[in-house]
């Protein structure tokens, strides 16, 4: 069986038709391993039992061994919805089981590279399960204006 999780979703598509969605990876006991990228136009490959790249798969970022992370967050590069739509970023908590550290790590949406953009080391551990969303500076200032 292969196990994945569909995350919170990309809210600057919401209520749009979405060609992409992407989801985690989660071990036996539903850590979360990798971060995974649908396409939902192409045709799935059917009889795998392993996930890969081909058919419906368009990328997949492994954590790597004693890592495991949170679900990601959809950031566009550029604000608003005129760029293509896995045009932007995935943003997501990684804990090393190894070394004790967490980190934010940063990607590239689009081609799923296994090279972060970012890598920001965190003073403290981030706990398994934490959940995350984006605003914008605008609309951050908005919140505190009410």
């Amino acid at each position: 069986m292969i196990d994945s999780s569909f995350d919170s979703g990309m809210p600057f598509f919401f209520f749009r038709k979405q060609r992409f969605v992407y989801g985690t990876i989660l071990d036996s006991i539903a850590k979360v391993t990798g971060i995974i990228k649908f396409d939902l136009h192409a045709e799935p490959e059917t009889g795998k039992t392993e996930l890969e790249v081909g058919g419906n798969v368009q990328g997949i970022f492994d954590l790597g061994a004693g890592r495991f992370g949170s679900e990601a967050i959809f950031v566009p590069r550029e604000p608003g919805i005129t760029s293509e739509e896995d045009d932007g970023y995935l943003i997501f908590f990684v804990h090393d089981e190894k070394t004790g550290k967490s980190a934010v790590n940063v990607i590239d949406a689009k081609t799923m590279s296994a090279d972060p953009v970012a890598v920001v080391e965190l003073p403290h551990r981030v706990p398994y399960g934490f959940h995350a969303f984006f605003v914008t500076e605008e609309q951050l200032q908005e919140q505190a204006k009410l």
